[in-house]
């Protein structure tokens, strides 16, 4: 099971950017300064360690930072008033100017045979509208995937990665803050027992130390580049190239289109 789950993993460029690498930058900081503590010391606990990395870690990882993932998606949603791709259809939303909101409505209708809510009508039932315009939207995305869609797969790619980046980065912050510690430790800056600090080490923190306090300085600062606001972007940027990509749809027959839009 964890050998099928690690192969679907590193085949599948979504799993593997937006899934695997949240998760792996996330465990880096403790992972540096145990391989490099251990690694020489214990050689069958590294091979061991590196055993279970390959597989079940990273399938969990991969597992942890998608459902951190959907349960942000899910509060951000209720945030923002729905998912970007329902918000840009509105007629009320002012996102889109208003030639390109018409002619996506118009090529939407067009290739799939359905018919979007007017105005009044999205006024006077907005609940029953958004309802079709998540299904329109499922649809289409439905219709987007494959080879020819790659630059589309680029974006959704970029949105769940940013987006698990950002249900991870408090547990990501924790295990960064980790690291330094070990690595102030490791290279003797900082003595527990007893209690002293040695600043003449600043300078020569030693290898293992200085790696250390490197990846993790590095990691924390990168954590704090994912935000609410940058996640957002993201999404209406995919939103905006998912409804680019419907001239390029074949027309469906009208009875199926219906039934799968709603």
């Amino acid at each position: 099971m964890a050998l099928n789950g690690l192969l679907e993993l590193v085949r599948d460029p979504y799993q593997q950017k937006a899934r695997v690498f949240p998760g792996l930058l996330t465990a880096l900081p403790i992972l540096v300064p145990l391989l490099w503590i251990l690694g020489p010391k214990n050689p069958i606990l590294t091979a061991l360690l590196g055993l279970v990395t390959s597989c079940g870690a990273i399938y969990g990882l991969a597992s942890v930072a998608r459902g951190l993932g959907k349960r942000l998606e899910g509060r951000l949603v209720a945030k923002w008033g729905g998912l970007p791709t329902t918000i840009i259809l509105r007629h009320r939303d002012r996102h889109l100017d208003d030639y390109s909101k018409a002619r996506y409505r118009s090529v939407i209708e067009a290739k799939l045979g359905v018919k979007l809510p007017t105005v009044e009508e999205e006024d006077a039932e907005p609940d029953v509208a958004d309802q079709m315009y998540d299904g329109v939207t499922r649809h289409v995305r439905e219709l987007t995937r494959g080879k020819e869609h790659a630059l589309l797969l680029k974006e959704n790619i970029a949105y769940g990665f940013h987006r698990n980046m950002l249900a991870m980065k408090p547990l990501g912050v924790i295990t960064s803050l980790v690291g330094m510690l070990f690595g102030v430790m490791i290279s003797g800056m900082v003595q527990l027992s007893p209690f002293q600090i040695h600043a003449d080490k600043v300078a020569s923190p030693g290898a293992a130390g200085g790696i250390t306090l490197v990846v993790s300085i590095v990691v924390f600062a990168s954590w704090m580049y994912f935000t609410e606001d940058h996640v957002k972007r993201i999404a209406y940027t995919y939103a905006e190239r998912l409804f680019e990509s419907l001239p390029v749809i074949k027309q469906q027959r009208r009875g199926k289109a219906t039934t799968s839009a709603v």
